[in-house]
């Protein structure tokens, strides 16, 4: 025999929960369990539910956004390859890419439009040790530090990083890079 025990919870979520629990063909009690199961192996597993729900989120937008999931030295050995055989064409490919992902944010609000692009950037690129978007004013500054990169692929993501903030209006005013590691500083609007 099952011990059942009563709890409190807020109305609007216990109406939620009720509504989740009919689309699905489930009974409350039987959602309020599933739910209390998954929350008990999430931290046993060392990561709460919240985090699950975040990361999740994380992977939708990558692959509504065009991201696939790959090996990352399968992406290393193909920079490398595409800049041997046809560098100008793979520059302008990624600027490309750039330019279309960043497109996809633009909208009237630039102030809106580029933070959810960062925050969503910064999300994708959790392969990446140090990667940061920081915008002061009309000032974009991005820094990337990945002992991973391959000369190639650091070249190709710098590209990348220009065809983004060239669709977001901004002109790079500075650039330092080296394998591994991309500064660059942007201005919107170009001056």
């Amino acid at each position: 025999m099952v011990k059942r025990k009563t709890f409190v919870a807020r109305e609007d979520l216990m109406r939620r929960m009720s509504e989740v629990a009919k689309r699905r063909g489930y009974s409350l009690f039987d959602l309020v369990n599933e739910v209390f199961e998954l929350a008990v192996e999430a931290e046993d597993a060392g990561f709460s539910l919240r985090r699950a729900v975040e990361e999740r989120g994380v992977l939708k937008k990558a692959v509504e956004a065009g991201f696939i999931l790959g090996l990352e030295s399968l992406w290393y050995d193909l920079a490398e390859l595409a800049c041997e055989k046809a560098k100008r064409k793979a520059l302008k490919s990624w600027f490309e890419a750039g330019v279309w992902l960043a497109k996809r944010y633009v909208a009237g609000d630039f102030e809106g439009s580029f933070e959810a692009f960062r925050r969503d950037f910064e999300a994708f690129t959790w392969n990446v040790p140090e990667f940061s978007v920081e915008k002061a004013g009309d000032e974009v500054s991005v820094r990337v530090m990945s002992p991973r990169f391959s000369e190639s692929y650091t070249l190709l993501f710098v590209a990348f990083l220009e065809g983004a903030l060239e669709a977001f209006g901004c002109k790079i005013v500075e650039k330092e890079v080296a394998r591994g590691t991309i500064r660059l500083k942007a201005v919107r609007g170009g001056s």
